[in-house]
């Protein structure tokens, strides 16, 4: 079985659009949205070609956070967010209209393929952050109720593997916002039980171009951080360990 797992998309188009290009030659079995699909630049050109997407292979999708967030935000609840990210989240909310964001409810917050387990973040919760650096028996307490020997989540926009007992968990990384030294789109490509870290490159000034027509609060910042430039996989273990605490804080 051939299955493509796009994670944290947030809405940057021309990633989407390169991956799904690519997509055309390699004819997944399985096509799984791993969450965060549209919470950036261009939400309504994403969400499009998701739904073209969907008629065009078999698909499956999970539950991000910031999906969870514009589904509260459209139905007024309180968002317990930074103000940066609250904007964000009202700015893209604005634009949808009822059927879509009953398309985002339908989203189940884990799937289980076979051998393999999908979730955003962890089994159960889609902001629990981890990373290779977590103590194994804080990951481990993580997924305790899981059985299958492949665990795939995503939301930290960081690839790697872990092998924790005689589970592995793999993270997608992020289409549209990566951690990476390496520009480009980050996903996972799952063959036989065998997992594929892809980079696809797309093209800088027409992803600029189509950006600048987007009025999101904080296009320029995305364009400079994830079209031009990348954020460092040093400087993104600096962000999670800090988010990481924070959570741990809260609790």
């Amino acid at each position: 079985m051939k299955i493509a797992a796009l994670y944290d998309i947030h809405g940057n188009y021309p990633a989407l659009k390169k991956v799904s290009d690519e997509l055309n030659n390699m004819k997944p079995d399985l096509l799984v949205f791993g969450g965060d699909l549209i919470s950036g630049p261009m939400p309504l050109e994403t969400l499009d070609l998701i739904y073209d997407l969907k008629s065009k292979y078999r698909t499956a999708s999970v539950l991000g956070n910031n999906d969870q967030d514009i589904i509260d935000s459209y139905e007024n609840k309180k968002l317990s967010l930074s103000n940066k990210a609250q904007e964000q989240i009202q700015w893209v909310t604005r634009l949808l209209n009822e059927k879509q964001i009953l398309d985002l409810k339908d989203m189940p917050i884990n799937i289980n393929v076979g051998k393999y387990f999908f979730c955003h973040a962890i089994a159960d919760d889609n902001r629990t952050i981890f990373t290779p650096k977590t103590r194994i028996s804080n990951i481990k307490q993580l997924f305790l109720e899981v059985i299958s020997p492949f665990i795939i989540c995503g939301h930290t926009h960081l690839q790697f593997k872990l092998k924790i007992g005689s589970q592995q968990i793999i993270n997608a990384g992020s289409v549209g916002m990566p951690f990476s030294d390496k520009k480009g789109a980050q996903w996972l490509w799952i063959e036989n039980n065998n997992f594929q870290f892809r980079r696809t490159l797309f093209d800088e000034d027409i992803a600029i171009k189509n950006m600048k027509n987007s009025d999101f609060p904080f296009v320029n910042q995305f364009i400079e951080e994830y079209v031009k430039n990348t954020v460092k996989v040093r400087t993104g273990y600096k962000i999670l360990r800090r988010l990481e605490e924070n959570n741990r804080l809260r609790k």
